[in-house]
């Protein structure tokens, strides 16, 4: 086994993780929350932070780069970012 292959979490392992990793997510330590999420191969959390670096930060190469860590592949990752900015679009011109 390498850094490259860490073991596999079991899953009540893995729901702790992921739940320490909503924690830090709540109180903006995003950084920390994506290390957890990643540890935890916790993809919809990966997604809502590269949805964070794509919004917020207008950092899309970090969105990317986190989509594909979430399983996705590179055009899928610009594909996906693109539909949020739509929805969101399409949620502002209703309100």
């Amino acid at each position: 086994m390498t850094d490259a292959d860490p073991p596999e979490l079991d899953s009540s392992d893995r729901a702790a993780l992921i739940r320490k990793g909503n924690e830090c997510l709540n109180r903006g330590e995003i950084e920390l929350a994506s290390r957890i999420y990643a540890t935890a191969k916790y993809a919809d959390g990966l997604k809502r932070i590269a949805e964070y670096y794509y919004r917020k930060e207008k950092n899309v190469k970090k969105a990317v780069e986190l989509y594909k860590l979430a399983g996705g592949k590179e055009e899928e990752a610009m594909y996906y970012l693109i539909a949020q900015g739509i929805k969101r679009l399409l949620a502002d011109d209703k309100s």
